[in-house]
């Protein structure tokens, strides 16, 4: 079945559409208003439907079946909490799909469910007078929602429903005791490297447990990042200002070259991507001459920063975000929310492995799985509010099982 999607700018008589399959049972309807402050007059209204995402449905699903049981809701206003918090609106034009880690592109507003009236220029409001749910057969949820004059101006076209500014992480961590300082990991869901500075020691894993199978001592005296390029590994030496191609099955040294500083490093298929102690630059490397191919600056002033590529985009983490940043340009796609200490990061074709020094005597080796959020939308086309507009937000859980 389709929907259409458009996008009506009264100002420019102008109408974009577009038409989506509806594949969720339980629908989100979307609809954006932008209005002239001075006259009142509506200048634009956006209208589409989203992506529930499998997170999402199943907790509207259980949100439907509790309140049916009359177990939920006592007020008129809806509650929904974890992935239908906040409203968010990006500048990011992907594909509306349900992707992991989306590439969303820049806040430009947000709004969760309790009214504000304050000074942010991000943050608008619930409409508590018109937000209501239908009771006589808990078939729909209507939220409102508004932006005043000096909020969300900027340009937007994806609307996320998520947990928390920025979304969250989902996560598990486990804690091993054979090496305090780790400084680096790499690998795939059958081979799995990490790298520990406490020992000078490449550990090769059980992916599944964590568990030591076998290790071999590193070439140099200051080990910093792990890359690995399906049958050799890479290793950084801050020491020597080194980086080493070794052969994992009895740690031989095949090549290396000098880099300064070596911290994070990444494979993504053909060349290396290294990050240093010295700048915030990420650097990609030609791995048969040490090269430097090309170079940018990161999202972060931050030095130090482990990295990762997933064959098609970069990850960084800097302490306090999660940075997904296309390689040919430098631009950020996606900043998510995480609460982790990290010294060292991997894509391993699944999910993302970071590991860190030691807590407690433990040092925590972590599985990054993928972004929470409840639902996506791609407007027709972007929409551009200014401090001329007030914003007007509509946005339908229409439950149809």
């Amino acid at each position: 079945m389709l929907s259409k999607s458009y996008v009506k700018d009264y100002r420019k008589n102008i109408e974009v559409v577009s038409f989506k399959e509806k594949v969720s049972k339980i629908r989100g309807l979307v609809t954006v208003e932008l209005f002239d402050a001075a006259t009142k007059k509506k200048v634009l209204e956006a209208k589409t439907e989203n992506l529930i995402t499998s997170i999402g449905y199943n907790f509207l699903r259980n949100q439907l079946i509790t309140s049916a049981l009359g177990l939920t809701y006592t007020g008129s206003k809806p509650s929904f909490e974890n992935v239908f918090s906040q409203i968010q609106l990006y500048s990011g034009n992907e594909p509306e799909i349900e992707e992991k880690f989306p590439s969303l592109g820049d806040l430009v507003g947000w709004s969760n469910q309790t009214t504000y009236s304050g000074s942010d220029t991000l943050r608008g409001t619930v409409n508590t007078a018109e937000t209501r749910m239908n009771y006589d057969d808990l078939s729909r949820v209507h939220f409102v929602f508004d932006w005043p004059t000096n909020a969300a101006n900027g340009t937007f076209q994806t609307i996320i429903w998520g947990s928390r500014n920025l979304l969250p992480m989902t996560m598990s961590t486990v804690y091993v005791t054979f090496d305090l300082h780790l400084v680096g990991v790499a690998g795939n869901t059958q081979d799995l490297y990490v790298l520990g500075y406490q020992n000078n020691k490449i550990y090769q894993l059980d992916p599944n447990t964590f568990t030591v199978i076998r290790s071999f001592s590193t070439p140099g005296t200051y080990p910093r990042g792990l890359a690995w390029d399906g049958t050799n590994i890479w290793s950084g030496d801050a020491s020597s200002n080194k980086i080493y191609k070794i052969n994992p099955s009895d740690g031989t040294v095949l090549s290396s070259f000098s880099f300064s500083n070596p911290y994070g490093i990444a494979w993504d298929g053909t060349y290396l991507w290294v990050t240093t102690t010295a700048d915030n630059k990420i650097y990609k490397l030609d791995p048969n001459s040490g090269t430097v191919l090309s170079s940018f600056t990161g999202p972060t002033t931050n030095f130090s920063m482990p990295i990762a590529h997933d064959q098609q985009n970069l990850y960084i983490y800097d302490g306090s975000a999660f940075y997904k940043i296309d390689p040919t340009t430098g631009t950020v796609k996606g900043k998510f929310y995480s609460n982790f200490s990290c010294s060292a990061l991997t894509w391993d074709g699944e999910k993302f492995i970071s590991v860190y020094n030691s807590v407690n005597n433990s040092t925590p080796i972590s599985t990054i799985y993928n972004v929470n959020y409840g639902a996506r939308t791609l407007l027709a086309s972007p929409v551009t509010k200014t401090s001329t507009n007030t914003m007007k937000i509509q946005y339908d859980f229409v439950f149809q099982e």
